[in-house]
Formats: structure tokens, sequence, C-alpha cells
């Protein structure tokens, strides 16, 4: 019998986001520890913990009959959470089609018993973990945009060596 596994849909940076958002925090955000790690950064669209090798066919299945065209977002607005430390990055405005991946991700996995999320969606980057208390923001970031060609489905481990590692298991194109 094969192990549940830690999944969730997610959006993933590119590079140039990727190098953008690191460089401003490097350079404008004054923290107590270190950012998470850039190779870590995504936008969450749908959690799904504790998935069983048939759960997980049926999310592919599910993920690769979506039809939502591709769309871009921008980001320019940090937030924080107090209760859980996580300073993050928010979209200025969510596209229609961001709404259109999301709900019905998460509506799957609350369909095949996963995860009944009790928050609504709330898309974000987080940047800082159970950080308390919020970074000091310096300088606000320069507004940068991702392109959205594409989610993943990651799976979401620990490793000794490297500590959480989330890996794109599936790719999913955007029409």
């Amino acid at each position: 019998m094969s192990e549940a596994k830690r999944l969730f849909f997610g959006i993933g940076l590119d590079q140039r986001m990727t190098e953008h958002l690191e460089a401003w925090l490097t350079r404008s955000v004054t923290a107590k520890k270190p950012h998470t790690k850039p190779s870590n950064w995504h936008l969450t669209l749908a959690f799904l913990p504790n998935v069983s090798a048939e759960q997980q066919a049926q999310l592919i299945e599910f993920a690769r009959a979506l039809q939502v065209a591709r769309f871009s977002l921008t980001f320019s607005e940090t937030g924080y959470w107090a209760h859980n430390g996580i300073f993050y990055l928010k979209p200025d405005f969510i596209a229609p089609q961001l709404k259109a991946l999301a709900e019905p991700l998460r509506s799957k996995g609350t369909e095949l018993g996963i995860y009944d999320n009790p928050y609504e969606f709330s898309p974000h980057i987080t940047l800082y973990r159970s950080h308390k208390p919020c970074p000091e923001t310096n300088q606000a970031i320069v507004p940068c945009s991702l392109q959205v060609n594409q989610f993943h489905l990651y799976h979401s481990y620990r490793t000794e060596a490297d500590g959480l590692i989330y890996e794109p298991i599936e790719t999913f194109d955007l029409i």
C-alpha cells in the first residue's frame, strides 16, 4: 500500500520574478530570520493533504480537463497574517481566470474527501513564515508581473539535507 502524500496545486514563479523578489527582499526588507526558499515560492491554488495514489490520479485527470485561458498577475502589495507570522505578496487584482482555476481544484479536493478548506481563497506568495513581528519594509516593491501559462501539482515533503521541498510532479498548460 502506498503512503499518502501532501500535495497542492499551485502556480510557480519564473526566474525573472524570482530574481526580482529576492533582490527586493535583500535590499528593502529587514527581518529577524531568512525568507522562505526562492525555489519554493509559488501561489497556492488548492491545498491537498493526505492524498492517496487513487485520489492523486483523479486529481490529475480532473486538472487535465480544465480549460482556462492564460492570464497575467501583477504584484505590488504585501500583507501579513499575525496569527501565523506569514508575510506575503499578493496580486493587485484577482483575475477571473485565477478563480476559474482555484475554485474547481479546491472543490475537487472537497468532493474527494481530501480537504474542505474553511478559508476563502486568498492568493499570495509566502515570503516569510512564522515571523513575528511583521518584517519591516524599508521600500515598497517595484510592481512585477507574472505571465501564467501553466500550473502544477506539487508534492510537499521534507528532507534532512534540504528541509522543505515543493516538487512539481505534474504540469498543466493553460489554453
